[in-house]
């Protein structure tokens, strides 16, 4: 009797070289396509973070005046935190009294660290000094916050401060 020639059957479960490129190159083209929504989205959230940190640092100071009868100030501070500087971009001091002054003994209520990623510019006076009523000592003043890759003011916030002492954001 005659053997029957068996013919030899592959089960393959795996992929071919040529799918696995394929894939690969449709992966990288759908990074390629959503890396530029993703930075945009880190840049919308440290810029949210900065407004947010300023927010809360002039809402504390205008609280703290108003429950401690005294003058309050917010400024950002300088590399000691022994008085306060220009630069918005670095920590924000909360202090009883006024801190312009580096030989006067002021008590730091609290010191916000920096935000990266975002670009501080203040119009109006460089400090802000709340009375024992909450309202602003000097002139009302405006921050506005941008990413640092992007300068343009359609990714930029404003945080607006009224006379008064209160903070919007615009």
């Amino acid at each position: 009797m005659a053997q029957p020639h068996h013919i030899a059957r592959r089960n393959n479960t795996g992929f071919t070289l040529l799918e696995l490129l394929v894939a690969l190159a449709l992966m990288g083209m759908l990074a390629a396509w959503g890396l530029p929504s993703f930075q945009a989205l880190g840049e919308r959230s440290a810029v949210a973070s900065e407004v947010n940190r300023l927010q809360t640092a002039l809402t504390l100071a205008r609280n703290t005046a108003i429950t401690q009868r005294s003058d309050v100030t917010v400024c950002p501070a300088n590399e000691g935190r022994t008085a306060c500087t220009g630069d918005w971009n670095g920590p924000i001091m909360v202090v009883k009294g006024d801190k312009r002054l580096e030989d006067q003994v002021n008590e730091v209520i609290r010191v916000f660290a920096s935000t990266a990623g975002t670009i501080v510019t203040k119009s109006g006076a460089p400090t802000v000094r709340y009375t024992s009523l909450g309202s602003i000592k000097g002139s009302q003043g405006t921050y506005t916050v941008c990413p640092t890759n992007d300068q343009a003011q359609a990714s930029c916030q404003s945080l607006v401060l009224s006379p008064a002492g209160r903070a919007r954001i615009d």
